[in-house]
């Protein structure tokens, strides 16, 4: 296949480089979603709790036992893992480029 540019001159593009670029790998991508549905159990206790399906000291107890179940398996958080406390400046003089 040729391309022609506006100076005339021509541009052979093979169908290999096409493919080579198109298929080069870049689409294949993990993506990971953590989602926390802990406000939507405190809910369901709310609403067990407020229709007297539950008591006062089961919900207590179910509150306690939802606490440790989440902080047991608590997933880190970028914030968590970036502790700013420990930035270090970087101390070289960079060269700038007009």
């Amino acid at each position: 296949m040729q391309n022609s540019l506006k100076n005339g001159r021509s541009i052979d593009f093979n169908n290999e480089s096409l493919s080579t670029i198109g298929y080069s790998g870049n689409s294949d991508v993990d993506v990971e979603v953590i989602v926390d549905t802990t406000p939507i159990a405190y809910a369901m206790l709310c609403t067990l709790l407020a229709t007297k399906q539950i008591s006062d000291n089961e919900f207590s107890a179910a509150v306690r036992k939802l606490e440790d179940l989440t902080h047991r398996n608590k997933h880190h958080s970028t914030r968590e893992l970036n502790d700013l406390s420990q930035v270090k400046l970087n101390k070289k003089r960079l060269r700038r480029y007009n």
